[in-house]
């Protein structure tokens, strides 16, 4: 039972680090060159959300699964995240194109 609560710690951790991330990319590519340096950050986030996860286990150990489980929550975050702004995407261009027929129509 442990066990899997420390998985199920491990891919919501992992999820809250893709959602981080997801908000970081607007400010990323905002700031051009620098944004390597919110990449840094990201990178220290990361890095210490794990310490304190490890440190959080009874024997202050992080094995291969909870990293695993950080890295598939991450991952399935990112995807959502792509999925969401495909659809969005995909729906704004459907409302460019209507919006651009009407237009030609009134011609």
């Amino acid at each position: 039972m442990e066990q899997a609560l420390r998985l199920t710690e491990g891919l919501s951790l992992g999820a809250a680090l893709g959602l981080v991330y997801a908000l970081l990319r607007p400010l990323r590519y905002r700031a051009g060159r620098a944004g390597a340096l919110f990449d840094v950050l990201f990178a220290l986030l990361g890095g210490v959300a794990a310490f304190v996860f490890a440190c959080a286990a009874p024997d202050a150990r992080l094995g291969i699964w909870e990293l695993a489980a950080m890295l598939a929550g991450f991952l399935l975050e990112q995807e959502a995240d792509a999925a969401l702004r495909r659809k969005l995407s995909s729906g704004t261009s459907y409302a460019c194109e209507k919006n651009e027929k009407k237009s030609n129509k009134n011609l």
